[in-house]
């Protein structure tokens, strides 16, 4: 008998042995993502003194008076403003999300992104489902209390390690009420029903109060 006994393989079988031991690995993709939220106010004291500020400067901005606009946009800076809240959901991507980014990835030409952000309306507690639509979502809402003309457009960062995050997109609120959540869509009209609606989340603390005069900043994270 040998002192040192060796066990050798030939390069043919140790394939197959590691073909066969792998059989049952796969490398799947699992798309999903997480908004983000910090909610940021002025100081309660000045509140009311900022949004009449804040609705002046935005007069003066449609009556084209931009020198008027800047001397009170300075005003306003003087305020202070302190964050109120943070929190964030993780979203539901629906079957059209899905087959939207397969087909633009896989099949798409010249393909330019156009994408925005949306707030769900916490009136009513939110249920999501895979088959939402932007024209068919029977157990959520949007809420349109805020003054930016459009949905507003997040700006995205490079992709890295398998994640691609927006930077912060404020939502500027005229309007007290309730938000539940944010929705990631194709089209910007606010309260619109065209377009692909990609995902959809709730916050993870349950429905949260905004008033007038803050500002609702959101972010997302899409991973694969």
């Amino acid at each position: 008998m040998h002192k040192n006994r060796y066990e050798t393989i030939a390069a043919g079988a140790a394939a197959a042995a590691a073909v066969s031991r792998n059989d049952f690995l796969s490398e799947d993709v699992d798309v999903h993502g997480k908004y983000g939220f910090q909610l940021m106010g002025p100081v309660e004291e000045r509140r009311a003194e900022y949004v009449q500020l804040r609705d002046a400067r935005d007069l003066a901005v449609e009556n084209g008076d931009y020198q008027e606009a800047a001397r009170l946009g300075a005003e306003l800076l003087l305020i202070p403003m302190e964050e109120k809240w943070v929190d964030e959901a993780f979203n539901l991507v629906t079957t059209v999300g899905k087959n939207d980014l397969l087909d633009k990835f896989l099949a798409g030409s010249a393909y330019t992104a156009a994408w925005y952000l949306g707030l769900v309306d916490g009136g009513s507690a939110p249920t999501y489902a895979a088959g939402d639509t932007s024209a068919s979502h029977a157990g959520w809402t949007e809420n349109t209390g805020y003054s930016n003309a459009n949905r507003p457009t997040p700006s995205w960062g490079a992709a890295a390690a398998g994640s691609k995050a927006s930077t912060a997109t404020a939502f500027n609120i005229n309007a007290g009420g309730t938000i539940a959540g944010a929705f990631l869509i194709s089209v910007s009209t606010k309260g619109g029903t065209t377009g692909i609606l990609y995902s959809c989340g709730s916050f993870s603390g349950g429905n949260r109060s905004v008033v007038n005069g803050d500002t609702l900043n959101v972010t997302y994270t899409a991973s694969a």
